[in-house]
């Protein structure tokens, strides 16, 4: 299945991962998960999926913090317990996370209750999302989703409307495909481009960056925003691109990139900024849940991705460069 046409059945991927998740997460044990300092792990993607869910954890009291799976290989004693995060489950350096952590309790999420990562932890969150492409869109966002159902569940926090979340992923992406013509000109033979947002938006903005340099090859950072401001912005001009997460003062360093030229795409609430000579806004609606947020906010970077990666010439390319030792094969394959 190509890129674009994952994408495009986000609300269907997610409607059918929500019904998924919520009978699992209603036979979770979370008297083991719930106690101590939480670590929420993974890689790639899955690192930037860690981000929002450990932003949520926070903004609900419960002492969580992001590691990237690969600064858990060592054994050392860093939480109590670990929610680990792998699409299809076969990462290995998030296997070799739990395996050296044997006394730390823990919950996988993955799309197979039979993969690496399921069978390493104590329990697992089976996601449903269908087919996945390269780079990674459903799969992605059914991690969020899942994770979002346990989050719920350790803080005992009130319960977000996840049902309104495929309805307002198709208004998001309608939204967003009207201004992808606009983005696509502007956009297009950038020699970088950076995205950046605060807090859970971090992880948004790194799950963006890593969506670019797949599809469009073009190399992307992410930054923290007030980090931004402290150095990293000063590289940024009518050669370059920003893209924005956020109503706090990513909206003023919006106006301040459009002054000078430089492309830069805002996705809002706030419907107080329009569209500059170089400054694109895509309004989204805003949730206090943070990965609700997120979830929301991450379907204008990936339209975006493929706009650039059709730009480029390279419409569902694969990766030129085949990592041997990063995925955990099939005894058959």
């Amino acid at each position: 299945m190509s890129y674009r046409s994952t994408v495009a059945r986000q609300p269907e991927s997610l409607a059918d991962s929500l019904a998924a998740a919520r009978v699992d997460v209603a036979g979770l044990d979370v008297s083991k998960l719930g106690m101590g300092t939480l670590a929420v792990t993974g890689i790639g993607a899955s690192f930037a999926a860690a981000v929002v869910v450990t932003g949520e954890l926070n903004r609900q009291g419960k002492r969580a913090f992001a590691l990237r799976s690969v600064d858990m290989m060592q054994g050392y004693d860093l939480a109590d317990a670990i929610l680990a995060l792998s699409h299809r489950g076969r990462s290995v350096e998030t296997v070799e996370a739990l395996r050296k952590a044997p006394a730390a309790a823990s919950l996988a999420i993955t799309n197979s209750p039979e993969s690496p990562l399921a069978q390493a932890a104590d329990q697992h969150i089976r996601l449903a999302n269908g087919s996945d492409a390269t780079p990674s869109s459903t799969g992605y966002t059914a991690t969020l989703l899942a994770a979002g159902l346990v989050v719920e569940v350790l803080t005992k926090a009130e319960a977000a409307d996840w049902d309104a979340l495929p309805a307002a992923a198709q208004q998001t992406l309608e939204a967003a495909a009207a201004k992808m013509d606009r983005l696509a000109d502007l956009f297009r033979d950038r020699r970088a481009i950076d995205c950046v947002g605060a807090g859970a938006s971090l992880g948004t903005a790194d799950g963006a960056s890593l969506l670019i340099r797949e599809a469009a090859r073009i190399p992307a950072s992410a930054y923290d925003t007030r980090h931004y401001l402290h150095g990293p912005m000063e590289a940024m001009d009518a050669t370059t691109g920003v893209v924005l997460f956020g109503d706090g003062r990513e909206v003023e360093i919006a106006r301040e990139l459009d002054r000078i030229g430089c492309p830069t795409l805002l996705v809002t609430s706030r419907d107080d900024i329009d569209d500059g000579a170089a400054l694109t806004v895509i309004r989204v609606a805003r949730f206090d849940n943070l990965i609700l947020q997120a979830l929301v906010d991450i379907f204008p970077a990936q339209l975006l991705a493929a706009e650039l990666s059709d730009a480029a010439g390279l419409t569902d390319v694969k990766f030129r460069y085949r990592q041997s030792d990063t995925k955990i094969v099939d005894a058959a394959g």
